[in-house]
């Protein structure tokens, strides 16, 4: 029995179109099977320099020679602090302040700027009435006489005393407010005398403050009717200026028995020596029988030869030779005293303060101290009213006083 062809027989050529199709789709689906990508690698870039060359420039050598010094480094050396002693005052003496070892300043001992400077410390501003002068050695000196205590009557009074017991009041707080460190002198003067407070400079302690004080508190007392100076109805039976006019300054006499009231409690006489009024031309032509070497300029003279560096004025007139003169006579002073070097002479600060009686003084007056205030690179100031120096209790005590201002 034959054989019934099978399926694929029958269907031999469709069979084989499926099978390729089949496969053909095989073919296909493991293709998209397949990610195909390229890996892209980059080369690492390398930089190399090119070498340029430039011209080069010859040094040339130095014209001039330098020399190279080493500074030598300095040290502070130590002192010995002196202190006056406070003097224990009886009725009839007086213990005077101890100052040996100071003549001329702390800062003469070495030649430099002072102890202040040398240790470091600022050097204070000093503010005299209006005029500032930055100083650690300083002298003041302070017109006492009648310009001083008279009212505009041209009597004396205790309402006209208040202005030197205003000028005292200041004083003492310009003293008060020195630093320690600083050295200081002090004077009041009038025509033909100079009363100085020490022979020589003192340390700003608190215990020399306090003897200044004590020195300087009886002049001028508001209830008396006598002022500082020569005569007065103190000079007898007291002989006062026949005692006064024999005291040698330079030898340190002084006199501390029978002063009268008005005075400091203990008085010097200075009378400038041969080697000061040397310089001084005319020597009597204003005052018959007296030298010209009176008033603020005997004063500027002692504070010369304290060795300062820095004076200070008050006064009310000028008297004395010319502008021009007195300017070449203190400045041949100060060269005998300091050297040739005028930027080693103290400066010389005026304050020039106008008076009950002349109040047109000043104008007259500051003119002629310009000069000289100029000079010796200082400065100068004005007193205009003395009620704007008081206090709420001293302008209080003004109006309650008796007399006339």
């Amino acid at each position: 029995m034959a054989k019934k062809p099978s399926f694929f027989s029958k269907h031999a050529k469709s069979s084989a179109l499926i099978v390729t199709i089949i496969v053909h789709a095989l073919i296909i689906l493991i293709a998209i099977g397949f990610v195909a990508y390229e890996v892209i690698t980059k080369e690492e870039k390398q930089f190399v320099g090119k070498e340029n060359n430039r011209p080069r420039m010859k040094l040339k050598k130095l014209q001039v020679p330098i020399k190279m010094e080493k500074k030598k480094k300095t040290t502070a050396k130590l002192r010995k602090r002196v202190v006056a002693k406070k003097p224990r005052v009886s009725s009839n003496t007086i213990q005077m302040p101890e100052i040996t070892g100071i003549s001329g300043g702390l800062g003469a001992m070495q030649g430099g700027g002072g102890l202040g400077s040398d240790i470091g410390f600022t050097m204070p501003e000093i503010d005299f009435f209006g005029a500032k002068q930055k100083s650690e050695k300083v002298v003041f000196v302070v017109l006492a006489g009648g310009a001083s205590t008279k009212g505009s009557n041209d009597k004396q009074s205790p309402k006209s005393r208040m202005v030197f017991h205003t000028l005292k009041a200041r004083l003492f707080d310009m003293v008060d407010e020195l630093p320690e460190y600083a050295l200081f002198n002090a004077a009041f003067f009038q025509m033909n005398m100079c009363t100085p407070f020490s022979t020589n400079m003192l340390l700003a302690s608190d215990s020399n403050k306090a003897l200044m004080k004590e020195w300087a508190e009886p002049v001028n007392n508001l209830y008396l009717e006598e002022t500082y100076g020569p005569g007065g109805v103190y000079q007898w039976p007291l002989r006062f200026w026949e005692r006064y006019q024999k005291l040698d300054w330079y030898a340190g006499e002084v006199m501390t028995e029978n002063v009268p009231p008005v005075y400091p409690k203990w008085v010097y006489n200075y009378n400038g020596g041969s080697h000061i009024q040397k310089h001084f031309i005319n020597n009597g032509a204003r005052i018959p029988g007296e030298l010209e070497f009176i008033h603020w300029n005997r004063a500027v003279c002692f504070a010369l030869e304290q060795k300062p560096d820095a004076i200070f004025i008050l006064t009310t007139n000028y008297i004395g030779e010319d502008e021009a003169t007195m300017v070449k006579m203190l400045t041949n002073i100060s060269k005998d005293i300091y050297g040739d070097d005028s930027r080693d002479y103290p400066t010389i600060n005026v304050v020039l303060m106008r008076t009950l009686l002349n109040p047109d003084w000043v104008e007259n007056y500051l003119p002629r101290f310009l000069p000289i205030v100029n000079a010796f690179r200082g400065k100068y100031s004005v007193i205009e009213d003395i009620r704007d120096l008081m206090t709420e209790e001293e302008r209080e005590l003004l109006e309650n006083l008796p007399g006339v201002f």
